[in-house]
């Protein structure tokens, strides 16, 4: 019966592992700001080069810098899901006698 349920399901979990990683890939291209800091060194150049006026570099680069805040927003928004005080509970157990406690400038 098992065999026949995962031959009947196999096209079905396929497409849900396909779909997967295609929003892998995606998220990564959306969190990834390397293109956009090597699109503001291009534009640096540019305008070094005198292949742009000063006003459209300034309108393209506050359009760049805005895209880079956001994917540093989306950055800490998924550092805070992976960090939450669920996920990053810690316990301490310590052993000994009770009242076998270091003291600071005590004997012991």
């Amino acid at each position: 019966m098992f065999l026949i349920d995962d031959l009947l399901l196999a096209p079905v979990n396929g497409f849900k592992f396909i779909l997967s990683q295609i929003q892998k890939m995606a998220d990564q291209e959306l969190n990834d700001d390397t293109l956009i800091k090597e699109q503001l060194l291009e534009l640096q150049m540019r305008l070094e080069l005198d292949e742009i006026s000063e006003e459209d570099f300034a309108a393209q680069e506050a359009e760049l810098f805005a895209r880079l805040r956001v994917i540093r927003a989306r950055q800490l928004d998924l550092l805070h899901q992976v960090h939450t005080a669920e996920s990053s509970s810690m316990t301490v157990e310590a052993g000994g006698d009770e009242g076998d406690f270091w003291e600071p400038g005590g004997g012991r």
